[in-house]
């Protein structure tokens, strides 16, 4: 993945219209639904705008993979504003789904 500039960062946030503490999921999912609705194949399709989906989400995606956390209280906060005046944090589990 090359180097992203905080503009191309912002136009990939913008072009998948996603708000602030998304999860990678949260991610995937945005960027399935808005590929569909602008396939080139599908009724009111773009090819341009499909493309630049498929961007964003290369690069928000590469964006979380590379990220580097700081493992800080403060970093915690921000990440879980529910959570600054409680003593605990319960990780979500992942889903068998090789049954």
């Amino acid at each position: 993945m090359h180097q992203v500039s905080l503009s191309e960062f912002q136009t990939a946030v913008e072009s998948l219209e996603l708000i602030s503490l998304r999860t990678k999921e949260d991610v995937r999912k945005k960027y399935l639904k808005l590929s569909k609705k602008y396939h080139p194949d599908m009724e009111g399709g773009s090819t341009e705008k499909f493309q630049e989906i498929r961007e964003a989400y290369e690069i928000l995606v590469g964006y979380m993979d590379n990220f580097r956390f700081v493992f800080s209280d403060e970093e915690f906060k921000q990440q879980n504003p529910l959570l600054v005046n409680t003593d605990y944090y319960v990780l979500e589990e992942k889903k068998d789904t090789e049954n």
